[in-house]
């Protein structure tokens, strides 16, 4: 089942791909990556997940997706750590899944559970049009 946030993201023209390999074997917690090239019309924008992610990851990709390429737009890249890309001059995010850790609200202990967090990544040249 496709997610709200996934559905938005198709709306806007981009579908998230899972044919790509992600090349960071040595790091699972590396979920996917997004590079977004800014051009006269606006941008080209491609979204890599993890191949075969849970439904769970794959939409919380797709929501920080969507926020990321917002805020781009309303902020520029300073705001979310976006490295630039030596290749095409292009901007690029890893998300990175992380546990958040427990806190103590008095007599409860409660979890804020997952998180995304952009990490910079290496150049790739792979893109689609958003």
């Amino acid at each position: 089942m496709t997610s709200a946030a996934e559905r938005r993201l198709n709306s806007r023209g981009l579908f998230l791909d899972e044919g790509t390999d992600l090349g960071r074997h040595d790091e699972p917690d590396i979920g996917g990556y997004l590079v977004l090239v800014p051009d006269e019309s606006g941008a080209v924008v491609n979204a890599i997940v993890r191949r075969g992610v849970e439904a769970e990851f794959r939409a919380m990709f797709a929501e920080w997706v969507e926020q990321r390429i917002d805020r781009f737009f309303e902020h520029g890249p300073e705001p979310d750590g976006w490295k630039r890309r030596s290749s095409d001059g292009g901007w690029q995010l890893w998300a990175r899944l992380v546990e958040l850790p427990q806190f103590d609200q008095g007599h409860q202990s409660s979890s804020l559970g997952p998180s995304l967090r952009a990490v910079q990544g290496v150049d790739r040249e792979r893109r689609s049009s958003f």
